[in-house]
């Protein structure tokens, strides 16, 4: 099993810009089959210096996982909501 995760950070944008890269990113789980299981959260801000949305997918293999990345609706939630707006990205994938 393939857990990624994603930290993404929005300094100084428009909260209802946040909200809305959060229903895009839960909408993905209805339209990519690969995906195992999913969360996609704000963070709570109880400590200081941490990421504004945190994404958490599950997968079955690196394959599934290579699938949502390059699936045109998640490309598409990156290049129209996410890349223009988000000052951090910071990524990892790790096998369970």
């Amino acid at each position: 099993m393939i857990r990624h995760t994603v930290l993404l950070s929005f300094d100084g944008v428009d909260e209802a810009l946040v909200q809305r890269v959060i229903d895009e990113l839960g909408r993905l789980p209805a339209l990519i089959p690969e995906i195992r299981a999913y969360t996609v959260g704000r963070d709570l801000g109880l400590a200081e210096g941490t990421a504004t949305v945190v994404v958490s997918g599950d997968f079955d293999s690196v394959d599934d996982y290579r699938t949502y990345s390059t699936h045109p609706e998640h490309v598409r939630v990156l290049d129209d909501h996410i890349r223009p707006h988000a000052t951090a990205l910071t990524r990892a994938q790790i096998e369970l």
